[in-house]
């Protein structure tokens, strides 16, 4: 047998053990975008804003309140309130109902509610700490529809243990009527030099967190369906941003977050943050600005300006609707 010959074999086997590893590095790639949420196609869901479907709860109906009346967590009042507004600006609010349950977590902040009628609500300490414990402000609580029972829901795991420079949880609360998704916004555990934020998405079908984004200080959340497909919009809390990520189908985050809106030198202060966004029957973007430092002062006592902002499909983007800058 020649040298030449004896080779043959040994190339053979190496070529055999190439073609093997591209294969199965080929897998590798297919099972890793099979498992890995791609964002929800354009056109997949209806445009627009997702809360259409909301509902006003079955116990409040009972009570003989209607799509007018108001369940509100600001002001003085400690837990929740439901109302009717005031016939005039500067009067008081008209039938004020509070079921006994409703201040079991303290003083409140951000609240929502599903298709059902169930209202999702978490505590803020906006005064101070003595009716608000750092070690509950990630546990998210739940008013049911048909009775008006408060009672926990669900406790988010944060990155890291509560810290005297930090004492706020969830922030921001949304809901997604195409997938049933709830979306919590949490700053629990960051601290003034580390971002350690995340925003959740709980699955209601199941009660559990489907999906995490984390290092992300957030505040306000709201979804809009655009150009592009499912977007979870949300206010930094550490800038002057309100910033964006695209959804899977199943409500799932996908990829990276990118600027939607700089807010810096718009208002009184220049460095408001979005401390709500709301996308109103029209399409506009409404982002409710404020002045947030982590610090406890009451935001009753905290100057707060509404921006207003249209949507241009052929971007893809957002565009004041006044001239907000100084």
């Amino acid at each position: 047998m020649t040298a030449e010959a004896a080779a043959r074999p040994a190339a053979a086997h190496r070529r055999w053990i190439v073609g093997l590893s591209l294969a199965a590095a080929a897998i590798a790639v297919a099972v890793y975008f099979a498992r890995s949420p791609q964002p929800s196609a354009p056109g997949e869901f209806a445009f627009g804003a997702v809360m259409h479907c909301r509902t006003v709860p079955a116990f409040a109906k009972a009570l003989g309140y209607t799509e007018s009346s108001v369940l509100d967590t600001l002001g003085n009042t400690k837990g929740l309130v439901l109302y009717d507004p005031p016939a005039s600006a500067g009067a008081q609010p008209a039938r004020v109902y509070r079921h006994p349950t409703w201040d079991m977590a303290g003083y409140l902040g951000p609240l929502t509610s599903d298709r059902s009628g169930n209202v999702y609500v978490a505590p803020a300490p906006r005064v101070s700490l003595y009716d608000n414990s750092p070690a509950k402000q990630n546990t998210l609580y739940k008013v049911d529809a048909d009775t008006g029972a408060m009672a926990e829901f669900i406790t988010l795991p944060a990155a890291a243990p509560p810290s005297p420079e930090n004492p706020y949880g969830v922030l921001g609360l949304t809901y997604d009527c195409d997938t049933h998704s709830l979306y919590a916004a949490s700053v629990a555990g960051s601290t003034r030099a580390q971002v350690l934020g995340r925003i959740y998405q709980v699955g209601l079908r199941t009660g559990t967190v489907g999906a995490r984004f984390d290092r992300t200080d957030a505040f306000g959340l709201a979804v809009f369906n655009g150009a592009s497909g499912k977007r979870l919009y949300f206010g930094s809390a550490r800038s002057s941003e309100v910033r964006s990520v695209a959804l899977a189908s199943d409500g799932r985050f996908t990829g990276k977050a990118r600027l939607a809106v700089s807010l810096v030198g718009w208002g009184a202060s220049g460095d408001d943050k979005a401390r709500r966004i709301i996308f109103d029957r029209n399409n506009v973007m409404v982002v409710r600005g404020m002045e947030f430092e982590f610090n406890l002062i009451a935001t009753s006592e905290r100057k707060q300006t509404d921006y207003r902002l249209s949507y241009d499909p052929g971007t893809d983007g957002w565009k004041p609707l006044a001239a907000y800058g100084k």
